[in-house]
C-alpha cells in the first residue's frame, strides 16, 4: 500500500493523487490539514522523518520515499507496484 502525506490545498498533492488514481493505484492518504492539532503534529513528524524536511506530498511505499510531485519517480513507483502483483 502506498501512503501519501498531503494537504487538501496543495496543487502538487492533488496532481500526485490524480496520477495514482489514473494508474489504478490505491493510496492511504493522510490529509494533515484535516487532522486535529495533536494528530496533525504527529503526522507532520512522521512525514518529516521520511522526507527530512517539511514538504508535501510525501509518498511512501516500502523503502521508496518521494517528496513533491516528481512524475518520473512516481512512474517508476507505479511500475514497481504493478510488477509486485
Amino acid at each position: 500500500m502506498v501512503r501519501v502525506y498531503a494537504l487538501t490545498t496543495c496543487p502538487y498533492c492533488k496532481k500526485t493523487l490524480k496520477f495514482f488514481e489514473k494508474h489504478g493505484i490505491e493510496a492511504d492518504v493522510i490529509f494533515i490539514d484535516k487532522l486535529d492539532p495533536e494528530k496533525r503534529e504527529m503526522a507532520m513528524r512522521e512525514a518529516y522523518s521520511y522526507a527530512g524536511m517539511y514538504a508535501v506530498p510525501v509518498v511512501i511505499h516500502n523503502e521508496t520515499v518521494i517528496v513533491g510531485y516528481d512524475r518520473e519517480q512516481l512512474q517508476k513507483l507505479v511500475e514497481e507496484i504493478k510488477n509486485e502483483s
